[in-house]
Protein backbone atom coordinates (compact mmCIF):
# COMPACT_ATOMS: atom_id res chain seq x y z
CA UNK A 1 0.00 0.00 0.00
CA UNK A 2 1.62 3.44 -1.25
CA UNK A 3 0.39 7.30 -1.01
CA UNK A 4 1.29 7.67 -4.22
CA UNK A 5 -1.13 8.57 -7.65
CA UNK A 6 -1.62 5.91 -9.64
CA UNK A 7 1.58 4.22 -11.53
CA UNK A 8 1.60 5.12 -15.19
CA UNK A 9 2.18 2.04 -18.07
CA UNK A 10 5.99 0.51 -18.54
CA UNK A 11 6.21 3.03 -21.84
CA UNK A 12 5.34 5.82 -20.13
CA UNK A 13 7.92 5.23 -17.27
CA UNK A 14 11.01 4.41 -19.78
CA UNK A 15 10.10 7.94 -21.30
CA UNK A 16 10.12 9.55 -18.15
CA UNK A 17 13.09 8.02 -16.36
CA UNK A 18 14.91 10.95 -17.15
CA UNK A 19 16.02 12.63 -14.20
CA UNK A 20 15.64 16.15 -15.84
CA UNK A 21 11.95 15.17 -16.30
CA UNK A 22 10.05 16.89 -13.52
CA UNK A 23 6.98 14.47 -13.90
CA UNK A 24 8.95 12.34 -11.45
CA UNK A 25 10.87 14.02 -8.47
CA UNK A 26 14.39 13.51 -7.68
CA UNK A 27 15.24 10.38 -6.11
CA UNK A 28 12.52 8.48 -7.89
CA UNK A 29 15.01 6.59 -9.92
CA UNK A 30 18.77 5.67 -10.22
CA UNK A 31 21.26 7.36 -11.44
CA UNK A 32 24.61 5.32 -13.34
CA UNK A 33 27.04 8.13 -12.18
CA UNK A 34 26.05 7.04 -8.15
CA UNK A 35 26.16 3.32 -8.84
CA UNK A 36 29.44 3.45 -10.19
CA UNK A 37 30.71 6.01 -7.89
CA UNK A 38 29.93 2.84 -5.51
CA UNK A 39 32.79 1.37 -5.71
CA UNK A 40 34.53 4.23 -3.81
CA UNK A 41 32.63 3.76 -0.46
CA UNK A 42 32.64 0.22 -1.05
CA UNK A 43 36.64 0.35 0.18
CA UNK A 44 35.25 1.42 3.91
CA UNK A 45 33.39 -1.54 4.08
CA UNK A 46 34.60 -5.80 4.96
CA UNK A 47 32.06 -8.00 3.94
CA UNK A 48 33.97 -10.92 6.01
CA UNK A 49 36.57 -10.21 8.63
CA UNK A 50 39.65 -11.09 8.27
CA UNK A 51 42.20 -11.84 10.60
CA UNK A 52 45.70 -14.02 10.53
CA UNK A 53 44.95 -17.85 11.13
CA UNK A 54 46.94 -19.06 14.45
CA UNK A 55 46.88 -22.68 13.54
CA UNK A 56 46.39 -24.99 10.47
CA UNK A 57 42.77 -25.65 10.19
CA UNK A 58 41.64 -21.93 10.78
CA UNK A 59 40.45 -20.04 8.21
CA UNK A 60 40.78 -16.16 7.86
CA UNK A 61 37.32 -15.80 7.17
CA UNK A 62 34.43 -15.35 9.91
CA UNK A 63 32.46 -18.30 8.41
CA UNK A 64 31.12 -22.08 9.39
CA UNK A 65 31.95 -22.68 5.82
CA UNK A 66 35.59 -23.81 5.17
CA UNK A 67 37.65 -22.54 1.90
CA UNK A 68 39.54 -24.17 -0.86
CA UNK A 69 42.79 -24.41 0.68
CA UNK A 70 45.90 -23.40 2.91
CA UNK A 71 47.99 -20.65 2.17
CA UNK A 72 51.52 -19.89 3.99
CA UNK A 73 51.40 -16.57 5.70
CA UNK A 74 54.52 -16.16 7.79
CA UNK A 75 57.22 -18.19 10.45
CA UNK A 76 56.89 -17.13 14.05
CA UNK A 77 58.53 -18.75 17.14
CA UNK A 78 57.03 -22.11 18.33
CA UNK A 79 54.86 -21.55 21.21
CA UNK A 80 53.66 -24.84 23.30
CA UNK A 81 50.27 -26.22 21.96
CA UNK A 82 51.73 -25.76 18.59
CA UNK A 83 50.84 -28.53 16.29
CA UNK A 84 54.63 -30.13 15.61
CA UNK A 85 53.92 -30.65 12.16
CA UNK A 86 54.10 -27.38 11.09
CA UNK A 87 57.74 -26.52 12.15
CA UNK A 88 59.63 -24.31 9.91
CA UNK A 89 62.31 -26.52 10.17
CA UNK A 90 64.81 -23.61 7.44
CA UNK A 91 64.14 -20.65 9.82
CA UNK A 92 64.66 -23.25 12.78
CA UNK A 93 68.40 -24.35 11.63
CA UNK A 94 69.24 -20.45 10.79
CA UNK A 95 68.44 -18.65 13.13
CA UNK A 96 68.71 -21.53 16.17
CA UNK A 97 65.33 -21.76 17.74
CA UNK A 98 62.24 -23.06 16.88
CA UNK A 99 59.48 -21.52 14.63
CA UNK A 100 55.84 -23.01 13.64
CA UNK A 101 54.38 -21.96 10.00
CA UNK A 102 51.03 -19.74 10.18
CA UNK A 103 48.55 -20.44 7.57
CA UNK A 104 45.53 -18.71 6.68
CA UNK A 105 42.91 -19.76 4.14
CA UNK A 106 42.73 -19.72 0.89
CA UNK A 107 39.09 -18.09 0.02
CA UNK A 108 37.43 -17.32 -2.69
CA UNK A 109 33.59 -16.94 -1.09
CA UNK A 110 30.74 -16.58 -3.69
CA UNK A 111 28.53 -13.64 -3.04
CA UNK A 112 24.73 -13.55 -3.79
CA UNK A 113 22.43 -10.39 -3.95
CA UNK A 114 18.81 -10.44 -4.68
CA UNK A 115 17.76 -7.15 -5.21
CA UNK A 116 13.99 -6.20 -5.17
CA UNK A 117 12.73 -3.96 -8.05
CA UNK A 118 9.15 -4.68 -8.07
CA UNK A 119 6.03 -2.10 -8.11
CA UNK A 120 5.90 -2.24 -4.18
CA UNK A 121 9.55 -0.79 -3.59
CA UNK A 122 8.65 2.34 -5.93
CA UNK A 123 7.46 4.44 -2.89
CA UNK A 124 9.27 7.08 -1.17
CA UNK A 125 7.91 10.24 0.85
CA UNK A 126 11.34 11.36 1.69
CA UNK A 127 14.95 11.41 0.02
CA UNK A 128 15.23 8.16 -2.06
CA UNK A 129 11.98 6.21 -3.43
CA UNK A 130 12.88 2.36 -2.06
CA UNK A 131 13.84 1.06 -4.82
CA UNK A 132 16.58 3.71 -5.41
CA UNK A 133 17.67 2.65 -1.95
CA UNK A 134 17.52 -1.01 -2.44
CA UNK A 135 19.98 -0.72 -6.19
CA UNK A 136 22.49 1.56 -4.09
CA UNK A 137 23.00 -1.13 -1.37
CA UNK A 138 23.29 -3.51 -3.57
CA UNK A 139 25.79 -1.53 -5.93
CA UNK A 140 27.85 -1.18 -2.76
CA UNK A 141 27.36 -4.80 -1.66
CA UNK A 142 29.10 -5.71 -5.15
CA UNK A 143 31.86 -3.53 -5.27
CA UNK A 144 32.96 -4.28 -2.04
CA UNK A 145 32.78 -8.20 -2.70
CA UNK A 146 35.17 -7.50 -5.60
CA UNK A 147 37.40 -5.55 -3.30
CA UNK A 148 37.57 -8.97 -1.40
CA UNK A 149 38.35 -11.09 -4.16
CA UNK A 150 35.43 -12.76 -3.81
CA UNK A 151 32.82 -14.13 -6.74
CA UNK A 152 29.86 -12.10 -7.46
CA UNK A 153 26.21 -13.10 -8.46
CA UNK A 154 22.66 -12.45 -8.08
CA UNK A 155 19.09 -11.97 -9.23
CA UNK A 156 17.54 -8.22 -9.77
CA UNK A 157 13.41 -8.77 -9.47
CA UNK A 158 10.83 -6.80 -11.33
CA UNK A 159 7.05 -6.88 -11.78
CA UNK A 160 7.20 -9.52 -14.60
CA UNK A 161 10.54 -10.93 -15.50
CA UNK A 162 13.83 -11.92 -13.44
CA UNK A 163 17.25 -12.15 -14.54
CA UNK A 164 20.10 -14.00 -12.85
CA UNK A 165 24.13 -13.93 -12.79
CA UNK A 166 26.05 -16.63 -11.90
CA UNK A 167 29.21 -15.68 -9.46
CA UNK A 168 32.41 -14.79 -11.09
CA UNK A 169 35.16 -12.91 -9.75
CA UNK A 170 35.49 -9.86 -12.55
CA UNK A 171 35.07 -5.85 -13.19
CA UNK A 172 32.75 -7.10 -15.85
CA UNK A 173 30.68 -9.11 -14.18
CA UNK A 174 29.87 -5.98 -11.43
CA UNK A 175 29.39 -3.65 -14.35
CA UNK A 176 26.94 -6.44 -15.83
CA UNK A 177 24.73 -6.57 -12.44
CA UNK A 178 24.74 -2.69 -12.30
CA UNK A 179 23.81 -2.27 -15.87
CA UNK A 180 20.66 -4.05 -15.29
CA UNK A 181 20.28 -3.07 -11.91
CA UNK A 182 19.81 0.26 -13.71
CA UNK A 183 17.45 -1.52 -16.25
CA UNK A 184 15.23 -2.70 -14.07
CA UNK A 185 14.41 0.57 -11.68
CA UNK A 186 13.76 2.14 -14.73
CA UNK A 187 11.48 0.08 -16.13
CA UNK A 188 8.99 1.12 -13.17
CA UNK A 189 6.63 1.31 -12.23
CA UNK A 190 5.55 -2.15 -13.86
CA UNK A 191 2.56 -4.15 -14.88
CA UNK A 192 -0.14 -6.25 -13.85
CA UNK A 193 1.82 -9.37 -13.98
CA UNK A 194 3.75 -9.86 -10.59
CA UNK A 195 6.24 -12.29 -9.32
CA UNK A 196 6.03 -12.91 -5.46
CA UNK A 197 8.99 -12.92 -2.97
CA UNK A 198 8.12 -16.87 -2.33
CA UNK A 199 9.34 -16.98 -5.99
CA UNK A 200 12.31 -15.34 -5.91
CA UNK A 201 13.43 -16.69 -2.61
CA UNK A 202 12.32 -20.46 -4.96
CA UNK A 203 14.94 -19.26 -7.52
CA UNK A 204 17.60 -18.18 -5.19
CA UNK A 205 17.62 -21.81 -3.69
CA UNK A 206 18.29 -23.53 -6.83
CA UNK A 207 20.59 -20.67 -7.97
CA UNK A 208 23.41 -20.55 -4.41
CA UNK A 209 25.85 -23.21 -4.11
CA UNK A 210 27.09 -23.96 -0.40
CA UNK A 211 29.11 -21.52 1.15
CA UNK A 212 27.60 -18.50 -0.48
CA UNK A 213 27.18 -15.39 1.43
CA UNK A 214 22.99 -14.52 0.16
CA UNK A 215 22.18 -10.87 0.66
CA UNK A 216 18.38 -10.06 0.36
CA UNK A 217 17.24 -6.70 -0.21
CA UNK A 218 13.55 -5.60 0.00
CA UNK A 219 10.73 -4.26 2.00
CA UNK A 220 9.41 -8.06 2.18
CA UNK A 221 6.13 -6.60 2.56
CA UNK A 222 4.64 -10.33 0.81
CA UNK A 223 7.05 -12.11 3.02
CA UNK A 224 4.62 -15.62 3.63
CA UNK A 225 4.71 -19.40 5.07
CA UNK A 226 5.74 -19.86 1.49
CA UNK A 227 9.43 -18.03 1.68
CA UNK A 228 9.93 -18.43 4.93
CA UNK A 229 10.43 -22.47 3.80
CA UNK A 230 12.31 -21.08 0.99
CA UNK A 231 14.49 -19.38 3.16
CA UNK A 232 14.61 -22.15 5.43
CA UNK A 233 16.20 -23.92 3.48
CA UNK A 234 18.48 -21.85 1.79
CA UNK A 235 20.30 -21.26 5.31
CA UNK A 236 21.07 -25.04 5.32
CA UNK A 237 23.68 -24.43 3.07
CA UNK A 238 24.47 -20.74 2.63
CA UNK A 239 25.18 -17.32 5.00
CA UNK A 240 21.84 -15.25 4.46
CA UNK A 241 21.85 -11.57 5.56
CA UNK A 242 18.00 -9.91 5.18
CA UNK A 243 18.23 -5.97 4.11
CA UNK A 244 14.66 -4.63 5.17
CA UNK A 245 14.43 -0.93 3.44
CA UNK A 246 11.39 1.14 4.75
CA UNK A 247 10.26 4.23 3.79
CA UNK A 248 9.84 6.53 7.07
CA UNK A 249 5.58 6.65 6.00
CA UNK A 250 5.58 2.81 6.97
CA UNK A 251 7.27 3.25 9.73
CA UNK A 252 4.56 5.40 11.29
CA UNK A 253 1.27 5.46 9.06
CA UNK A 254 -0.43 9.29 9.71
CA UNK A 255 -3.65 9.97 10.81
CA UNK A 256 -4.68 12.35 7.72
CA UNK A 257 -8.54 11.48 7.38
CA UNK A 258 -9.92 10.88 3.99
CA UNK A 259 -7.18 9.85 1.32
CA UNK A 260 -6.28 8.15 -1.99
CA UNK A 261 -3.75 4.69 -2.08
CA UNK A 262 -2.69 2.73 -4.09
CA UNK A 263 -0.71 -0.65 -4.62
CA UNK A 264 0.73 0.38 -7.72
CA UNK A 265 -2.18 -1.39 -9.84
CA UNK A 266 -5.80 0.01 -8.33
CA UNK A 267 -6.89 2.80 -6.12
CA UNK A 268 -9.05 3.65 -3.47
CA UNK A 269 -9.82 6.64 -1.29
CA UNK A 270 -9.95 5.69 2.77
CA UNK A 271 -10.01 6.81 5.96
CA UNK A 272 -6.93 7.24 7.79
CA UNK A 273 -8.16 7.70 11.57
CA UNK A 274 -6.83 6.40 15.07
CA UNK A 275 -8.66 2.92 14.35
CA UNK A 276 -7.56 2.36 10.91
CA UNK A 277 -4.20 3.58 11.91
CA UNK A 278 -3.65 0.88 14.85
CA UNK A 279 -5.12 -2.14 12.64
CA UNK A 280 -2.56 -1.47 9.83
CA UNK A 281 0.43 -0.57 12.48
CA UNK A 282 -0.52 -4.26 14.22
CA UNK A 283 -0.77 -6.01 10.88
CA UNK A 284 2.87 -4.61 9.96
CA UNK A 285 4.09 -5.71 13.92
CA UNK A 286 3.03 -9.00 13.16
CA UNK A 287 4.19 -9.14 9.22
CA UNK A 288 7.89 -8.20 11.06
CA UNK A 289 7.50 -10.71 13.91
CA UNK A 290 7.04 -13.61 11.21
CA UNK A 291 10.11 -12.19 9.52
CA UNK A 292 12.12 -11.79 12.76
CA UNK A 293 11.06 -16.08 13.46
CA UNK A 294 11.92 -17.23 10.27
CA UNK A 295 15.74 -15.53 9.86
CA UNK A 296 16.27 -17.22 13.28
CA UNK A 297 15.38 -20.40 12.30
CA UNK A 298 17.58 -19.62 8.64
CA UNK A 299 20.03 -18.45 11.07
CA UNK A 300 20.23 -15.17 8.94
CA UNK A 301 20.86 -11.75 9.94
CA UNK A 302 18.28 -8.69 9.63
CA UNK A 303 19.80 -5.37 8.78
CA UNK A 304 16.77 -2.77 9.11
CA UNK A 305 17.38 0.88 7.27
CA UNK A 306 14.88 3.36 6.15
CA UNK A 307 15.25 5.58 2.84
CA UNK A 308 16.46 8.19 5.18
CA UNK A 309 19.59 6.46 6.14
CA UNK A 310 22.57 6.69 4.63
CA UNK A 311 23.39 3.64 2.26
CA UNK A 312 27.12 3.34 2.97
CA UNK A 313 26.52 4.36 6.82
CA UNK A 314 24.12 1.05 6.97
CA UNK A 315 26.42 -1.14 5.88
CA UNK A 316 29.28 0.38 7.63
CA UNK A 317 27.78 -0.21 10.97
CA UNK A 318 27.86 -4.09 10.47
CA UNK A 319 31.02 -4.42 8.03
CA UNK A 320 33.60 -2.02 9.59
CA UNK A 321 36.47 -2.08 7.33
Amino acid sequence: MSLVSTPKTRRQAKAQSSHSDSSWPPGSYTEMSRLLGARQLAQDINLFARAPARAQMQGESRSRFRGRGMEFEEARLYAPGDDVRTIDWRVTARTGKAHTKVFREERERPVHILVDQRSNMFFGSQNLFKSVFAAEIAAILAWAALEGSDRIGGQIVGDSRETDFRAKRSHHSVLRFIRELQNFNHELPGETARLNLAEMLTECERLVRPGTAVFVISDFIDFDEEAQRSLTMIGRHADITLIKILDPLESQIPKVGRTRITDGQQEAEVVLDGASVKRIEAHLKRQNEQLITAANLAKAGIISATTTDNPLAVLRKHYPR
